[in-house]
């Protein structure tokens, strides 16, 4: 019996060719771009929640006046573990360096985390060889990923092997790393246990109770009351934390929130990859409606003959649902085809370094099967609304070829459809396009420095003999100064696009009530002027003037002037609330952005690096930028003679300011794609409609040229109410999405404004493509002979 049904559904399915084309083209990118979103949503939900005990693992913020953030002061750790019975045990996991390790004169780096002994004890990640309980207790044990010990040993295990730390010290590797999942806030290729650490004297100069750079877990017992462990920490800031620092206060929350934190923007991502995913199943199952609706007016007399001849409801409906089943199953397969051939690698391409997609059924049967029960569900509701919907006609009117009129009251519900389904297109649309103009804008603003002719070189490549590395580069130095290819260089620890994440509270001399929170970075001789930063008074950093570092020069930007309440600042002092000793104003820069355009600029503090050195950012600026490729051949051979191991690399300003909103094209791409795709789905169901309507009013349309009616005026007849519900839809759709895109426009400090013509112009690009769409098909039912026509009943 089930034979048969196949056999009959493919042969409707062929008779049909071109609906069924147009239904597996929708289906398989509509299912493809769902599933691919469906699995970020999951990693991004399930983010690191894949540990043992997640729900009592927690971590240490602060909380000052201005902000809240993920760190702590480092001794805090010990203390609580100490004091409060509720922490069973909890690890640092510390980034301060990246060691480079030596096996056989071999050399390679990882991403190193520093953590305590009980790193295991709070976190799950699995290890393919050693013993995570004791794998961190000897001091000299050295944890690497498979990566690092694949690239060192080959296939053998490791377990024992002598290795030799950055040159200086002998370690044992004590396990290997399996892989760390994408979805996990630690990511790490090294584990070395965080005493190594602890002897270092500049960690242990910052390790107090002032400076919160450390990052602290925590493992609660079973059962413990949070809030009532937060409610004593306020006397344990008192008693624990240096005066300057007693304003902070310290928060305990769950490490499933850690990623919020870090990336607020983490959730509207979720969240917005969720409404996708919505919008995309709704407008392919009302795709799918519509077509089959279309469909099935051609099939009444064969649902017709079945109820003559005894089939029942289930049975029609059965043969309904093969259909739908057969074009869904097609569907699927094609969609995974196209999901993990092409989209899967796309959305890992945009995403660049950030949570990567790796499709394994064992990670991913979750997802798969419930994506199965989706396009279950939509074959089921595909199948049934039409058999339904032909099981209500009137049997004798139907065997005649005559269809009621009386189901038209549900005229109503596919209209809605339609306008639901257009909505979402012009929201879409319109949201692409002011993603695009808002990236646009901020790669092309102006931000207070010169971006271009500017080629930044990292000059650190991890020298073995730094005193005798730095004689080596000095004539390096000063073949470029004389160079008359370069207008101006300077070495400083950070650059436009890449300063470091630290503050500290200032307080300018006399006024110890006045706090502002600065961020303060290191900066060498004419930095200003290599970049173009405009000087409003004062001067940059010179060698010759700064060298000894008397008064402790810096140099202070106008939003940290403004914040100080001053109106002239050089010759100003100022200190850091935990250090008595005063820095002197030298200059005040223009306000400059030295971040992305959506973060506000804040008061900064540049101090004096000291001369050119090789643990610094060299910065030349060529007086054209053509000139600059065989000059940096020429310096690599030069550079590439010391001995060093990292490769010589620089970059292009201005391509690396361009390449800090990859991540935003990468959320337009992944908008564009959804709007073409949804728009392409849209106008084919109004095509099935307009199909519809047509068959059901052939012999109205014969009977009209019959009494003389134009081709022109029949297809306006046809088309009339298709062009009124695109109009309703642009009319709810533009407010809707005025009001989504000026509430993210907003989330920038620095945004644009879309412009009326934008929607007027996307409203009428919406009406127009409709009225092509219905257009073709209406004037191709106006040209159709009327004999025909009338012929039809």
């Amino acid at each position: 019996m089930f034979k048969n049904y196949v056999k009959i559904a493919l042969r409707n399915l062929w008779k049909n060719r071109m609906f069924t084309g147009i239904n597996l083209l929708g289906l398989s990118l509509g299912l493809a771009s769902a599933g691919v979103l469906i699995l970020f949503i999951q990693r991004g939900i399930t983010f690191d929640t894949f540990h043992k005990d997640n729900d009592q693992i927690y971590f240490v913020q602060t909380e000052d006046k201005e902000s809240r953030y993920n760190q702590t002061v480092y001794p805090i750790l010990s203390q609580l573990v100490k004091t409060y019975p509720e922490v069973e045990t909890g690890t640092h996991v510390q980034g301060w360096n990246n060691v480079w390790i030596n096996y056989k004169g071999k050399d390679i780096q990882g991403g190193t985390k520093y953590v305590d002994t009980t790193f295991f004890d709070v976190f799950s990640f699995k290890l393919r060889y050693g013993n995570p309980e004791t794998a961190l207790k000897r001091k000299q044990s050295i944890i690497i990923d498979k990566r690092i010990a694949a690239s060192l040993f080959g296939d053998k295990n490791p377990i024992g092997e002598t290795v030799t730390v950055n040159d200086t010290v002998n370690f044992s590797v004590s396990g290997v790393l399996d892989d760390v999942p994408a979805n996990s806030s630690v990511q790490f290729e090294v584990l070395v246990p965080i005493s190594n650490l602890e002897a270092d004297k500049n960690f242990k100069e910052n390790a107090d109770w002032y400076n919160t750079f450390a990052t602290v877990y925590l493992k609660l017992k079973k059962g413990a009351d949070v809030g009532k462990l937060e409610a004593k920490l306020p006397a344990f800031a008192k008693a624990h934390f240096s005066k300057d620092a007693g304003h902070r206060k310290i928060r305990v929350v769950p490490f499933k929130d850690f990623i919020h934190y870090e990336n607020p923007a983490f959730k509207w991502m979720i969240n917005g990859a969720i409404a996708i995913v919505v919008f995309i199943l709704l407008i392919i199952s009302i795709n799918l409606l519509n077509l089959n609706t279309a469909i099935a007016f051609t099939r009444a007399k064969e649902v017709a003959v079945r109820k003559v001849t005894g089939s029942t409801l289930r049975q029609i409906l059965t043969q309904f649902w093969t259909e739908s089943g057969i074009v869904l199953t097609a569907s699927l397969l094609l969609s995974m085809l196209f999901g993990i051939i092409y989209l899967v690698p796309q959305f890992n391409e945009f995403r660049k370094e950030r949570m990567q997609l790796i499709v394994t059924w064992e990670q991913d049967y979750v997802t798969i099967l419930t994506l199965v029960g989706i396009i279950s569900l939509i074959a089921i509701i595909a199948g049934t609304y039409p058999a339904l919907y032909l099981n209500k006609l009137d049997i004798r009117d139907t065997i005649k070829g005559k269809l009621s009129n009386k189901p038209q009251g549900r005229g109503w519900t596919k209209g809605g459809l339609i306008v639901v389904q257009f909505v979402i297109s012009i929201g879409l649309v319109i949201g692409a396009v002011a993603i695009r103009k808002q990236v646009s804008f901020m790669r092309e603003a102006d931000l207070g420095f010169n971006r271009n002719n500017i080629v930044v070189v990292q000059a650190d490549r991890q020298y073995k003999d730094e005193a005798a590395a730095m004689s080596q580069f000095k004539p390096i130095l000063d073949n470029l100064i004389r160079n008359s290819k370069v207008k101006s260089l300077a070495t400083s620890g950070v650059v436009p696009t890449k300063y470091w994440f630290n503050y500290n509270v200032y307080l300018p001399d006399g006024d110890a009530n006045k706090e502002i929170r600065f961020r303060h970075v290191g900066t060498g001789s004419r930095y200003a002027e290599t970049y173009g930063i405009k000087m409003v008074e004062g001067r940059d950093f010179s060698d010759e003037l700064d060298k000894n570092g008397e008064n402790h020069p810096v140099v202070i930007n106008e939003a940290a002037m403004k914040a100080m309440g001053w109106k002239t600042a050089v010759g100003k002092r100022l200190r850091q609330k935990n250090n008595p000793e005063f820095y002197t104003v030298i200059g005040v820069m223009k306000d400059f952005h030295y971040q992305e355009l959506k973060e506000k600029i804040e008061p900064l503090l540049h101090w004096y690096d000291g001369p050119a050195a090789l643990n610094s950012y060299l910065s030349i600026q060529f007086q054209d930028i053509s000139q600059a490729k065989p000059l940096l051949a020429d310096m690599e051979n030069d550079m590439m003679k010391i001995p060093g191991k990292k490769p010589f690399s620089f970059f292009y300003l201005s391509d690396e300011l361009s390449r800090q909103y990859n991540h935003l094209d990468g959320i337009w791409k992944m908008i564009n794609f959804v709007t073409i795709l949804s728009t392409v789905i849209a106008l084919a169901g109004i095509f099935g409609l307009i199909t519809l309507a047509a068959n059901q009013r052939t012999k109205e349309v014969g009977i009209r040229k019959v009494l003389g009616s134009s081709v022109i005026g029949i297809a306006v007849l046809l088309s009339r109410d298709f062009v009124i519900l695109a109009s309703i839809s642009i009319v709810i759709a533009i407010p809707l999405a005025y009001s989504f895109s000026v509430n993210y426009l907003q989330s920038f400090e620095y945004h644009i404004s879309l412009e009326w013509y934008v929607f007027a112009l996307v409203g009428l690009l919406s009406l127009v493509l409709t009225v092509i769409t219905v257009g073709f098909q209406s004037i191709r039912a106006a040209l159709t002979d009327p004999v025909k026509s009338l012929r039809s009943e």
